[in-house]
């Protein structure tokens, strides 16, 4: 029995670290990126062709590569110029890839898109893009010629859609040139023709690269507002999701709603719910070092324990084999920038942080209101006479709902939430739970269907730089491999798009 403890608590630990290493370093999205291209190359020699690829893997994956879809009234150029002046990008049109095919102007489209593809591929893979990436202007122009490309392992990361409004006069600014104000009159027929193919065009494109578009609303911003805009979506990493599941640091004040909402995300998500006032109190009166640790500091510490020992606490149970396998959502944890940074730093960081904001008055109404019976353990709210029906000598107050108790919790949080979303940044998502329960937990749910941000916008701290003059040489140390080049046959040589 005690071997098959020892083996389970060996698993959880490995489980723990090689989910957090590959989240971190994005082993899902590489392995796929490698994938893709071994599907589209089909190399010979698929070891050999890996080999090669992963030295521009860590290049690729954080490299624009992005396809603008836009209106033919909607000054392209323009915006292009923006986004390679913000990421550097190099803006390829259809006239650019034309040049270098040598294909006529007055050709059929439907025959050059093959040219126009293997043009992209030639340039691709002359290796001037590879660090910079690239962007598609005019192309591609149908369903048809998209799926040529991909056919071919031209895949963006992003394809940008512009959505105008209806109104010509707020995005006139913006317009392809003075001859556009005559074409943006909506009474005249060669507009009605062109929106008509271009919404046809649309319909294609956002089937063809569902994966990777990006909506966004032009509205009355200047063509330099807008690229920077764009350039702000353009590096927003999508990370794959692949094999991870919900780890949902849920964070507000006391009467936020925030243990209420945990419960209903657990069901719905098959996640488990961990409340750190809970599990602290739990673990406070178990007979073990941590419990002997936590009974002897609570008359010392009145309550307020050190974030290294919350930590523990929360570690517990957060690197526990069910909430590894399932995913877990946390409650009244983290309550400061110290804490939240101990977070980070486990095995198993949070992958999605949401702050509950509520007002202090509401949430300080709902906990002065609150009982619970004390026979059941149902909890009623006297301002909304939830407690009709029910034996009021039964209902008491909870320990922790006394004002200055409340007053205490909610200073707390408002002294420390400042800071928390400071640290958090984008890599957090504000919840307005002013509003009726129900609407909350749909914005919540809303937040976690979409994809989660990038981890590496909250970094707890650097690692420490290693001096090359303290690595001492193991002569045991593999020996440099080019020692072997004259050796053995040479390989392959692969070039990549």
């Amino acid at each position: 029995m005690s071997k098959l403890s020892e083996a389970e608590k060996r698993m959880r630990s490995i489980n723990a670290r090689f989910l957090a290493y590959l989240e971190k370093h994005r082993i899902y999205e590489l392995f796929h990126d490698i994938a893709t291209q071994l599907i589209i190359k089909k190399p010979d020699n698929h070891l050999v062709f890996m080999k090669q690829y992963i030295h521009l893997a860590a290049k690729r994956l954080d490299v624009p590569k992005i396809i603008l879809i836009a209106p033919p009234r909607f000054d392209r150029v323009a915006l292009a110029k923006i986004l390679q002046e913000e990421l550097g990008v190099r803006p390829l049109t259809l006239k650019d890839l034309r040049k270098a095919c040598a294909i006529e102007d007055n050709i059929c489209h439907c025959e050059e898109s093959e040219d126009l593809a293997l043009a992209m591929r030639q340039i691709l893979e002359s290796g001037t893009l590879h660090e910079c990436g690239w962007l598609l202007v005019d192309l591609p122009r149908s369903k048809r010629e998209a799926r040529v490309f991909q056919r071919l392992g031209i895949l963006p990361t992003h394809a940008i859609q512009l959505i105008i409004p209806n109104d010509s006069d707020n995005w006139e600014h913006i317009c392809a040139g003075a001859n556009c104000c005559q074409t943006c009159n909506p009474a005249n027929p060669a507009r009605k023709s062109e929106e008509k193919r271009y919404l046809k065009k649309l319909r294609e494109l956002r089937e063809a690269y569902a994966n990777c578009l990006i909506e966004v609303e032009v509205g009355i911003r200047t063509v330099d507002e807008l690229g920077r805009d764009c350039a702000i979506l353009a590096k927003t990493k999508k990370h794959s999701e692949a094999l991870s599941p919900f780890r949902i640091a849920l964070i507000g004040s006391r009467g936020s709603g925030c243990t209420t909402l945990a419960k209903s995300l657990a069901e719905r998500f098959s996640l488990i719910h961990i409340d750190y006032d809970y599990v602290a109190e739990q673990a406070c009166l178990q007979q073990n070092p941590l419990g002997e640790k936590l009974r002897s500091l609570e008359n010392k510490c009145r309550g307020r324990l050190k974030s290294e020992i919350k930590m523990q606490i929360v570690e517990k149970h957060i690197s526990g084999y069910e909430c590894l396998k399932s995913g877990w959502v946390l409650t009244g944890y983290p309550k400061s920038v110290e804490d939240f940074k101990l977070l980070d730093l486990s095995p198993t960081p949070p992958n999605r942080v949401i702050f509950v904001e509520v007002n202090g008055d509401v949430c300080r109404g709902r906990l002065l209101n609150r009982r619970y019976n004390i026979v059941t353990g149902s909890k009623h709210d006297m301002s909304t006479k939830t407690y009709v029906g029910t034996d009021n000598c039964k209902l008491g107050l909870h320990p922790k709902d006394y004002r200055l108790i409340i007053e205490r919790d909610l200073q707390e949080y408002e002294e420390n939430v400042a800071d928390m979303m400071e640290y958090a940044g984008e890599s957090a998502v504000k919840i307005d739970g002013n509003e009726e329960e129900k609407i909350v937990r749909e914005k919540v749910e809303a937040c976690l269907m979409r994809p989660a941000p990038n981890p590496q916008l909250r970094v707890p701290t650097l690692p420490p730089e290693i001096d090359p003059m303290d690595i001492e040489f193991d002569p045991d140390d593999e020996p440099d491999s080019s020692v072997f080049d004259d050796i053995r046959a040479p390989e392959p040589t692969y070039t990549f798009i």
